[in-house]
């Protein structure tokens, strides 16, 4: 097996931990060239990891200790207590925490953690995740103690990524925020309002090519249906014979999707994306020395690739052989929808083109996890 660089140039697949692989072997996937890679990664055995960048990955445990750590180089850096574990505590003192509890969405990174010069950690890093079941916003460094949250009018935050030299985030309704942080102090000013994509769409802030795009990602499945099924709704329906027009065969085959267990429906097949849509902001004005912005549709990538789910980038795809131009790399990255998944996520993934609107996949094995599915490694 070729020995890879000490970072991979383009992203790799870290696929799910499976429970037959012996040494806490964990797998990596080169999407360009198929090939496969395998590490001993003891560091991340039983550990949800959240890809960041550098060669970096975000992980948990149930223990909830947060690390960074590199897996080529082996270097690991302690971060504070997962937040939300100390309300959890408080309020659940009888109840065992498990990887349900695990409220960790994304991680950014402002700059290469390790100084390979001084052979220290960069306390001028920023380490930004959108963590609680909020999904609210909180910043920490090397060598700090505690998360620092951030101060915004809005939560539920989709995704966060670093734009010239500042962090940016996209809430459930689009709009856009960017992060302003002096010393320990730290809040957000909304730039832009995005109301054409809807709430329930899954978005990503992602730089390419000195643009901020705003990519809205469409899934379709029962549960992305029952996300917004209110209780008078479900009880109308009570007494409808939903399948009077469907055929035996026909029901039987939606009975296959769906299992019920204890309490808890459990679907086989839950979501499947099917389309993207891209968004450019544009300065349009300056008024009292604060810009205006607009949003362009982009209906056409170029040379660009787009790498949207747990963490997002851009590339030049004419700079990889078997990278696919005009077209998004996705994983599947529906965190919340995980337990209702027959075995968890990694269902939804696979590669996107803005010029035909196809899908195919990038990945063809299956690699499933309830609480650890496929992430990108850059």
């Amino acid at each position: 097996m070729k020995k890879p660089p000490l970072s991979p140039r383009c992203p790799w697949l870290l696929l799910a931990e499976e429970k037959e692989q012996k040494n806490h072997t964990r797998v990596f996937f080169n999407v360009f060239d198929n090939k496969f890679y395998n590490f001993k990664l003891p560091e991340l055995a039983g550990r949800k990891c959240i890809g960041t960048s550098f060669g970096w990955l975000l992980s948990v445990g149930i223990d909830f200790q947060m690390n960074l750590f590199h897996p080529l180089s082996k270097h690991q850096l302690s971060l504070p207590l997962h937040p939300y574990v100390w309300e959890r505590y408080r309020n659940f003192e009888l109840f065992p925490l498990d990887y349900g509890d695990i409220f960790l969405y994304k991680c950014v990174l402002s700059r290469n953690p390790w100084n390979s010069i001084t052979h220290e950690y960069d306390r001028d890093c920023i380490i930004m995740v959108i963590y609680t079941n909020f999904k609210t916003l909180a910043f920490t460094r090397p060598g700090y103690k505690a998360w620092i949250d951030i101060k915004c009018d809005s939560q539920c935050f989709y995704d966060i990524t670093l734009y010239k030299g500042k962090f940016y985030a996209v809430n459930n309704h689009g709009n856009v925020f960017v992060c302003h942080i002096d010393g320990d102090m730290a809040f957000t000013e909304c730039i832009t309002f995005c109301k054409e994509p809807e709430d329930y769409i899954q978005k990503y802030l992602v730089e390419s090519s000195g643009d901020l795009l705003l990519v809205s990602r469409i899934r379709e499945g029962p549960l992305e249906a029952d996300e917004f099924m209110n209780d008078d709704f479900e009880d109308d329906i009570e007494d409808v014979n939903i399948h009077e027009d469907e055929s035996e065969e026909e029901q039987e085959q939606d009975q296959e999707q769906v299992r019920e267990v204890g309490q808890e429906i459990i679907y086989e097949i839950p979501y499947m994306t099917t389309g993207f849509k891209i968004l450019k902001l544009e300065s349009s004005s300056k008024v009292k020395s604060k810009n205006e912005y607009d949003w362009v549709n982009v209906d056409n990538l170029g040379d660009q690739a787009l790498f949207v789910g747990d963490t997002s980038m851009s590339l030049s795809a004419s700079s990889f052989n078997g990278c696919k131009a005009n077209c998004i790399y996705f994983t599947d990255d529906n965190v919340d929808c995980y337990l209702n998944c027959l075995n968890g996520g990694g269902y939804d993934m696979g590669v996107f083109s803005m010029e035909n609107g196809t899908m195919k996949q990038h990945y063809k094995g299956k690699s499933l996890s309830s609480f650890a599915p496929p992430v990108w490694y850059i």
